[in-house]
């Protein structure tokens, strides 16, 4: 298989014979230089024991050259872009698979330096292209997800079927790291299909690839989350923002670029690979307690408003939906909230286990989700943007 250890030996040779062989010189005397070069090397070392950035150049940033090339499955995705820009801040050749047009992925280009990002369009059923998309690659990170199911796309074909084969693509070819994104939570004993599917998919990476690194993000906060965005547009629109049940499911919610600053951490550190990290925020938070934070922030008249509607209704409102989304060949309007698999997540908490590693062995303190919403969640205030900067500013002012 190919290693790093034959791209550095090719890279010292290319400047041996650069220096050798004047510009212009006949193709079969540089050939048969090359070949009185490598007659004359009389070491040879290892580098199965080598770290994935020995050949790392420069200081350290954009221009430097990391020693890594990554291949980032589901680039295009929420943590996907935060991820592209860290890895490829530091000086990482990157190859992007993805099945986006050039608008939905334009703005990956630019997180690393010139030509160092390179976008291939591929199929997770094509093995050829997965293929030919790891094969140049010391690193492999996989994010591919989704979180309902369309006629086209199940959760064992992106969660299960995916991973397996990628991990068994990567093993084939002599990859040397492999790092998944799975969730915190994800168990077969999970009541949602989503988590269910999540855990067999961890299970046919660990399988097909023991080295594996499994990362397990808690629930993300960031400006395009699916999660504190949404309980502020329903406060918005409707008169009484919907949980389901009693919305006592637990969580530890995390801010997004910390998640993606420790995938960074892990693709550079040699010492993570086979373990499972847990990465979730210091603080617990029920998805009530998220929801009344949110309506505080963005200054709801009335603070607070929940409807609490019982998980059996929310599922016979979204029958007809997820039996669509399984038949009609385009794709429908999915609120989150509506999806059988989302309210059957709700029966449980979603908690890091103390003892697995996390944020604190990779050297990271993730931010407080107080310090974070503030600035993304400003364009829901009732009374403004620029209504205060903190909690109870327009009581202050009223009184």
């Amino acid at each position: 298989p190919r290693t790093a250890r034959r791209r550095g030996d090719m890279l010292s040779s290319t400047r041996q014979l650069q220096r050798a062989v004047p510009r212009g010189f006949p193709a079969v005397a540089v050939e048969t230089l090359r070949e009185t070069l490598a007659s004359q090397q009389v070491f040879s070392r290892d580098a199965s024991s080598l770290p994935v950035t020995y050949t790392g150049r420069g200081t350290g940033g954009r221009s430097s050259i990391s020693g890594i090339t990554s291949t980032v499955f589901g680039s295009s995705g929420f943590l996907g872009r935060y991820v592209v820009n860290h890895i490829g801040k530091s000086g990482s050749k990157m190859i992007l698979p993805n099945r986006c047009n050039e608008n939905a992925r334009q703005h990956l280009k630019v997180m690393g330096d010139l030509g160092q990002i390179v976008h291939l369009d591929f199929s997770i059923r094509d093995a050829d292209a997965i293929k030919y998309a790891v094969e140049r690659s010391n690193v492999v990170v996989n994010m591919v997800g989704r979180e309902w199911e369309t006629r086209n796309f199940s959760f064992e074909d992106v969660h299960v079927t995916f991973p397996a084969k990628l991990a068994e693509i990567c093993k084939e070819v002599g990859v040397e790291r492999l790092v998944h994104v799975s969730a915190l939570g994800a168990s077969h004993a999970n009541p949602s299909k989503y988590y269910q599917t999540k855990a067999a998919g961890d299970d046919a990476v660990r399988a097909a690839f023991p080295n594996a690194t499994i990362v397990k993000p808690a629930k993300l906060i960031g400006t395009e989350d699916r999660l504190l965005n949404v309980f502020a547009e329903h406060t918005c629109k409707f008169p009484l923002a919907p949980l389901v049940d009693d919305g006592e499911s637990k969580h530890q919610p995390v801010y997004v670029d910390d998640v993606a600053l420790a995938i960074q951490a892990i693709v550079e550190d040699e010492e993570t690979a086979g373990q499972t990290f847990e990465l979730a925020g210091d603080k617990v938070y029920t998805m009530e307690d998220m929801l009344r934070f949110v309506q505080k922030t963005i200054r709801t008249p009335g603070y607070p408003k929940i409807l609490y509607v019982p998980s059996f209704i929310l599922r016979a409102l979204g029958a007809p939906h997820e039996f669509l989304l399984r038949k009609v060949p385009f794709p429908l309007p999915t609120p989150t909230g509506l999806t059988k698999s989302y309210i059957d997540a709700q029966s449980v908490n979603y908690l890091k286990n103390p003892r697995a590693p996390g944020f604190e062995q990779l050297g990271i303190k993730p931010a407080k989700l107080e310090g974070v919403v503030i600035d993304y969640l400003r364009a829901f205030r009732f009374g403004g943007y620029d209504a205060g900067d903190v909690a109870g500013h327009l009581q202050r002012q009223k009184s």
